[in-house]
């Protein structure tokens, strides 16, 4: 009974350490895979930088590049609009007349124009449609602090079409 226990005990033995080494290989070649595995996110994780760091820089270039939407021109445009009729009330106000409708009309058509003129020369555009969307701010906060005092001599003028109106209330 000796013998056969001893046998027991080694046929045991020997299939415990057969399946510790079976584990044992598994276990490194988990390990192996799992630092195959870490190498290949490290990899990962830089190329998502890259395009990350790729994507932002085109967001601002086109950022940079896309002018104002239609809803901020037709802002803009009620802006100049109401500002032209101030500043006309103004020169009206300054020159001791009262404006017909008329000639009203044409004195904030000249304004609406030259305040037009202001605002592109201001943001460096050749329409005010060109106004970059990044710029947008800027354009607004210039419009809402430009006054009658920004306009020179010659910007107060009489246009043809002023003068026009001013001849046929003569008639």
């Amino acid at each position: 009974m000796g013998n056969q226990l001893t046998k027991n005990n080694t046929i045991a033995l020997i299939h415990t350490l057969e399946t510790q080494g079976k584990q044992s290989e598994a276990l490194v070649s988990l390990l192996r895979e799992m630092g195959n595995v870490k190498e290949e996110m490290i990899e990962l994780k830089d190329e998502v930088k890259e395009h990350v760091s790729e994507s932002r820089s085109l967001y601002e270039k086109m950022s940079e590049q896309v002018t104002i939407t239609y809803e901020e021109q037709k802002e803009l445009r009620s802006i100049v609009s109401k500002l032209a009729i101030s500043l006309t009330e103004e020169h009206q106000k300054r020159q001791g007349k009262t404006y017909s409708g008329n000639l009203f009309k044409a004195w904030k058509g000249m304004f609406m124009s030259r305040i037009h003129s202001k605002l592109k020369k201001r943001m460096n555009v050749v329409r005010y449609t060109s106004i970059k969307r990044v710029d947008f701010d800027e354009a607004l906060a210039y419009l809402n602090v430009l006054t009658y005092e920004h306009f020179s001599l010659a910007d107060l003028q009489a246009t043809p079409a002023v003068l026009n109106v001013l001849e046929l209330e003569e008639k």
